[in-house]
């Protein structure tokens, strides 16, 4: 099997320790996934990519996507209120791009799991669901102290498999509105994957939803509204690297409208995405490392 694993930012320092967590997310993908696109959207210098590069153990199946800011306000409709890292847009732009029979939308706070345990996972379920995996947590001092006081980013996998063998499934669901049935648990978005196909059927995310929040649970629905299967797992175990408030930005005021839970969630049924969904018109280039 072929999984592609779309990782989407902004090099604008979110959360802080950005680039940190970045160099060991990307690492860990390249190491795991057949093809790793990343889509570096609106950075008001330049991608962080190249602020990492020299500490990334690069295998040639990095697709590098830069949306400078003047092309994500087009796609945005000049909307000064829209996520300053629009997910929705980025994501898409990844997803259609993608070429694996599984593609994995997920965030760049992740420490992926190894390819045998993904490849377990998958060889075992039904295509025709859309899966979400619940993250696990880390933080920095957990990091350093396995370091000795040290960010050793060449030695990700040791860290990962201690990680593995000291931390619990994290089984924390949630609901965001009466009536939400499809967020299943917290954090939804941090790690979602299904085939191909089913991608390609729901048209991806919802283009509509360019503010933050809720997008990743209206996905969900949005699989079940196609007549896809929709299910929560646990394993394998992959670790969210804490990086303080979250909310997409919204709790630290960087972006300060939110899309509509109503109507992201309740009153979603199936896409209303075009063909054209993913800015696939565009010839975007693309480097390979």
């Amino acid at each position: 099997m072929k999984i592609t694993a779309v990782v989407i930012c902004r090099n604008d320092n979110y959360g802080g320790n950005l680039a940190e967590r970045a160099t060991y997310s990307i690492n860990s993908a390249i190491d795991t996934y057949d093809e790793v696109i990343y889509v570096d959207w609106n950075s008001p210098t330049k991608s962080l990519f190249y602020d990492i590069k020299h500490n990334l153990n690069l295998k040639g199946n990095l697709k590098h996507f830069v949306i400078e800011p003047e092309l994500a306000a087009l796609l945005t409709n000049y909307d000064r209120n829209a996520q300053v890292c629009c997910e929705t847009l980025a994501r898409n732009i990844g997803i259609r791009r993608a070429e694996g029979d599984w593609i994995l939308s997920t965030n760049i706070d992740i420490i992926h799991p190894s390819r045998e345990s993904i490849e377990n996972v998958l060889s075992n379920v039904d295509k025709n669901t859309f899966y979400t995996i619940s993250r696990r947590h880390t933080d920095w001092d957990i990091i350093k102290e396995f370091h000795s006081g040290k960010l050793e980013f060449s030695d990700w996998k040791n860290l990962r498999d201690y990680l593995t063998k000291n931390t619990d499934e994290r089984k924390y669901e949630e609901s965001v509105v009466t009536g939400d049935d499809y967020s299943l648990i917290n954090c939804c978005g941090d790690y979602q994957i299904t085939t191909r196909e089913v991608w390609h059927t729901i048209r991806g995310f919802e283009e509509s939803l360019i503010y933050v929040l809720y997008s990743d649970t209206n996905v969900q629905k949005k699989a079940v509204m196609h007549g896809y299967g929709l299910k929560a797992i646990y394993e394998p175990a992959l670790f969210h690297i804490h990086h303080g408030k979250g909310g997409g930005g919204f709790l630290d005021g960087i972006n300060r409208v939110t899309n509509d839970p109503q109507k992201a969630i309740i009153n979603q049924n199936k896409t209303t995405n075009l063909d054209s969904w993913g800015a696939i018109s565009l010839d975007l280039p693309y480097e390979i490392f």
